[in-house]
């Protein structure tokens, strides 16, 4: 019988273990689909190779944060896929970074988007941004904001996290994402904005040939960056 990769996550990194469920118990639809196309069960199987790779080649912290990571991967990523060939792009995707075998597992370096001039002769920023690794780690926080601002639908998944801290490390966050709302039956890609220390918020619908970097940057400085 064909088993294929989940991944259960304990709450050690050397507790996250990758086990299998046999096609036969396929209980969520998304499991059912990839029991089902023999190009998706080939890449599961290649998926879970890869994961135990990376996270033999990461350190302890890193292993922590793949684990997690790879859980919100299955949760938002490949569990809101509705086709076969959703979920081989996906995978296909996720093998890719897990191949890296990366050491350290972080976000991207932050760089400046808005400079504010030279301070006794060094270059000074007014404005980083930080690229997150995993897209999907804020979504509880963009449900809690949509919740709290009373608005219909809820959060499912992201393809792209950014940061744009505002001063020193104990100062607000501001961040942004590219991500689908489901509101009812209805799904839709939106981008949204929120601060971890004001009420900050935004959420519109974006089409894709708006979908870059400049404009999610631009989003969310306009709406959601500042204070403190």
């Amino acid at each position: 019988m064909k088993l294929l990769f989940a991944v259960i996550l304990m709450g050690s990194a050397h507790d996250a273990l990758a086990t299998s469920f046999d096609c036969s118990k396929a209980a969520s639809g998304t499991e059912k689909l990839i029991c089902s196309d023999a190009e998706t069960s080939a890449l599961d199987d290649k998926l879970q190779q890869a994961y135990k790779t990376a996270l033999l080649a990461t350190n302890a912290y890193g292993k922590k944060e793949l684990a997690k990571e790879q859980r919100n991967w299955i949760k938002y990523t490949r569990g809101v896929c509705q086709d076969a060939a959703c979920l081989r792009q996906v995978y296909t995707d996720r093998i890719a970074v897990l191949a890296r075998n990366e050491k350290d597992i972080e976000n991207d370096e932050s760089y400046c988007i808005k400079p504010s001039g030279y301070q006794d002769g060094i270059h000074d920023c007014g404005v980083y941004v930080e690229a997150y690794r995993d897209p999907n780690d804020r979504i509880d926080s963009f449900n809690q904001s949509l919740a709290q601002q009373k608005q219909s639908g809820r959060i499912i998944s992201c393809s792209r996290l950014i940061n744009q801290p505002v001063g020193n490390a104990n100062s607000n966050e501001s961040f942004g994402g590219y991500c689908v709302l489901r509101d009812g039956m209805q799904r839709k890609d939106v981008e949204i904005c929120n601060a971890d220390m004001t009420a900050k918020f935004q959420m519109q619908p974006v089409s894709p040939q708006d979908r870059t970097d400049k404009h999610l940057i631009d989003f969310t400085y306009t709406n959601c960056y500042g204070g403190y």
